[in-house]
């Protein structure tokens, strides 16, 4: 899934999905590897671990060049693997070396998800565990398609729905736009539950209790899709806002600004020895670790000490 996606160790986990789930914003883990779990010998520890999930994992490429990895989830080549990662012409490598052609079948904004389709057969689908089964401070391993994982960590905290005030922290990209608003739980679309002072939302003259109903013409029905419409333009464009104030249903224009600089601290701190993915934020659920996973190593299986 904040993934993302990679699937994860602890005792009886299983397969879960990570590199989807991303580190989550509201208490982020700072981003350096200690040297003693990226060691040769420490990693070699790893590989009966990984070896089965292994041959579960693709590598996806984009024009040629390492994009993502991808978890087969079917025998006759579907492959889920982290959406906002693929530009270009994508291509899936096999544990075997097998490269072939993959297309785009279908995407889950929500969760940051692709589904690819390759013509192969035979392939060895990825076993599922629920996330919840994931124990905090149980160990946890990343495979790749190598021998030995691409990170190894643990359990730092447990899956969970983070509260809506969380799911804005996380800006996908460099200069993203940024509205300032707080979002509040709603049924049907995402509600405004608090409005930051000078923000583009405020002088735009958006309200507490406004419910957004579409971005620039895209209908939103979720936090996570607002999160992710709004940070998909670029600051300093402005935007046409459909909401619903009471009864009425209006349009507001809103010039969208950068993120004021506190709020790219915990980005900041994230990517102390990494770099950070295109989307980490606004996922509607997260398992949260403390692996350091490079972009072009999301969309993998987490695993657990049994593999």
């Amino acid at each position: 899934m904040t993934r993302v996606m990679n699937l994860l160790p602890c005792r009886r986990l299983g397969w879960l999905l990570v590199g989807l789930v991303i580190l989550g914003a509201s208490a982020p883990v700072y981003g350096q590897q200690s040297p003693q779990k990226t060691s040769p010998g420490v990693l070699t520890a790893f590989r009966s671990v990984v070896a089965r999930p292994s041959e579960s994992t693709v590598r996806v490429f984009c024009d040629d060049k390492e994009a993502a990895l991808g978890t087969v989830v079917s025998a006759d080549g579907l492959i889920l693997t982290k959406a906002s990662e693929l530009k270009g012409k994508t291509t899936c490598k096999l544990k075997n070396g097998q490269t072939f052609t993959a297309k785009v079948i279908g995407v889950e904004e929500k969760h940051d998800l692709a589904m690819l389709k390759i013509e192969a057969k035979n392939l060895r689908p990825i076993e599922w565990r629920e996330s919840a089964s994931a124990i905090v401070g149980n160990w946890l391993a990343s495979p790749g398609t190598g021998s030995e994982p691409v990170a190894i960590g643990v359990v730092s905290v447990a899956a969970r729905k983070p509260a809506i005030r969380d799911m804005p922290m996380s800006a996908p990209r460099t200069n993203a736009g940024y509205l300032g608003v707080v979002l509040a739980e709603a049924d049907g679309a995402p509600k405004i539950g608090v409005v930051s002072p000078a923000s583009p939302a405020a002088k735009a003259g958006l309200q507490v209790g406004d419910l957004v109903l579409k971005v620039a013409g895209r209908a939103v029905k979720d936090p996570g899709s607002l999160v992710a419409a709004i940070q998909s333009f670029q600051a300093g464009k402005t935007i046409v806002l459909e909401i619903k104030r009471g009864m009425e249903v209006k349009e507001i224009k809103a010039t969208l600004d950068k993120r004021p600089p506190e709020l790219n601290r915990a980005d900041f701190q994230n990517s102390m020895g990494s770099v950070l993915s295109n989307r980490r934020g606004g996922f509607p659920a997260i398992l949260q670790h403390d692996q350091v996973i490079k972009p072009t190593d999301c969309g993998g299986p987490l695993v657990d000490l049994d593999g």
